[in-house]
């Protein structure tokens, strides 16, 4: 055994305490990361399951896939509205994505077939009002998301969530 002098014992004790307080740091660190996910992921089902969601949702069922700009151009003003509303709250949920507040498989399990559903009867309206504003900015957050979803789903086959957790238990 070796016989260690004052000065340095009181090195080691230094070391070790570092060490130890860098891990800690990064442990704490790692579950805040993991808290701000958690709560990004509450955000995204509190967008997705709002009232005027479901109103959108039931709107956008009326409008056929790869609508012509018109077909949305053409509804009443409170609809087209709705229409907006919803895709501004998809844009929010394109922007947590980029930022990596929330994962792309996240919002693929929570909303990934709504947002395709939107954007494919959105996309030439969204087009068009970019084109008659100057402004490529419109929308362009949802339309961002609407392709990262195909082609997150284009390499990660979906399955629903009762197929795919059929057998987890409590």
């Amino acid at each position: 055994m070796m016989n260690l002098d004052l000065p340095s014992t009181l090195n080691v004790i230094s070391t070790v305490a570092i060490v130890g307080a860098l891990i800690f740091t990064g442990l704490q660190v790692r579950e805040a990361n993991r808290a701000r996910r958690d709560q990004a992921a509450v955000t995204v089902i509190q967008t997705s399951l709002s009232e005027n969601s479901a109103r959108a949702l039931a709107l956008l069922s009326e409008i056929p896939e790869n609508a012509p700009a018109s077909v949305i151009e053409n509804l009443d003003s409170e609809t087209k509205r709705v229409v907006l509303e919803f895709g501004l709250r998809l844009e929010v949920i394109g922007y947590m994505v980029f930022r990596r507040l929330v994962d792309v498989k996240t919002v693929n399990d929570l909303a990934g077939g709504a947002l395709l559903a939107f954007w494919s009867r959105a996309r030439a309206w969204s087009q068009q009002r970019r084109q008659q504003t100057g402004h490529d900015e419109f929308l362009e957050w949802c339309q961002w998301l609407a392709t990262r979803i195909a082609q997150h789903r284009a390499t990660h086959a979906y399955k629903p969530a009762y197929l795919q957790h059929a057998d987890w238990r409590e």
